[in-house]
């Protein structure tokens, strides 16, 4: 980390915005490869809806993300200066809190995030701001791996708030963020499959691409992210 300090500002962003770039068209390639292109006759039955999302809206949705990312590359500047000047509950020696608080802080990020992306999914929802934040999202009714960060820039700048309320409030390993994040791109990627892969589903209360398919066709529900806790607490789960 003492190295990144070190960088300039400008090189700090290509950095940060070369790897979520790789990431995810690393994440999100090699599914669509697999389930729309050299699959796609052969798993036509696991096709939520039946009609292939277009070349151009996958454009878009490939569009949309890189914007995304450059929004959350510019955040880097303000998490290195808290870092920087100790705001954070950051420990660089694992030994400090132990192997099992390492492990433990990653699922405590996940709860927290799932916590927060359904409450900051319901609020771009609300009628004065859905059409500043959110709709655009939602303009890719059928979506595919590729939608998965396809938002708008406001959206991306509420998205990303998740990560200074985790860096202010729990003590946190660089590796541990980086599991997180790295989990975030992977399971936001599968939530927007468009394929019903049962056998990917692990428990009761958790999202899936059926789950969150209904929601791109009715916004009404389901906002979860990871979990169904929250919509099944609140009354916005639908099957």
């Amino acid at each position: 980390m003492e190295k990144l300090l070190e960088l300039s500002a400008f090189k700090l962003w290509l950095l940060l915005m070369s790897v979520l770039t790789l990431r995810y068209f690393f994440v999100a390639g090699i599914p669509y490869l697999w389930l729309y292109v050299i699959g796609k006759d052969k798993y036509r039955g696991y096709k939520i809806q039946k009609k292939q999302p277009s070349v151009s809206q996958v454009v878009l949705e490939v569009k949309y993300s890189l914007i995304t990312f450059c929004v959350y590359s510019s955040g880097i500047w303000l998490f290195l200066n808290w870092l920087k000047n100790g705001y954070t509950q950051n420990y660089t020696n694992i030994d400090e809190f132990g192997n099992v608080y390492f492990v433990f802080s990653v699922f405590i990020m996940i709860i927290m995030h799932d916590t927060y992306s359904y409450w900051i999914h319901r609020l771009m929802h609300h009628n004065a701001i859905f059409k500043y934040t959110h709709l655009l999202h939602h303009k890719f009714k059928n979506p595919s791996p590729w939608s998965a960060f396809a938002f708008h820039p406001f959206e991306s700048v509420l998205t990303m708030g998740i990560i200074p309320i985790i860096i202010f409030t729990i003590p946190w390993h660089n590796w541990s963020l980086v599991i997180f994040i790295t989990w975030m791109i992977f399971y936001d990627t599968f939530v927007h499959l468009g394929y019903n892969i049962k056998q990917l589903k692990l428990f009761k209360f958790q999202n899936t691409p059926l789950d969150h398919d209904v929601h791109h066709r009715n916004s009404k529900y389901n906002f979860g992210l990871y979990f169904t806790f929250w919509d099944r607490l609140m009354g916005t789960y639908k099957t």
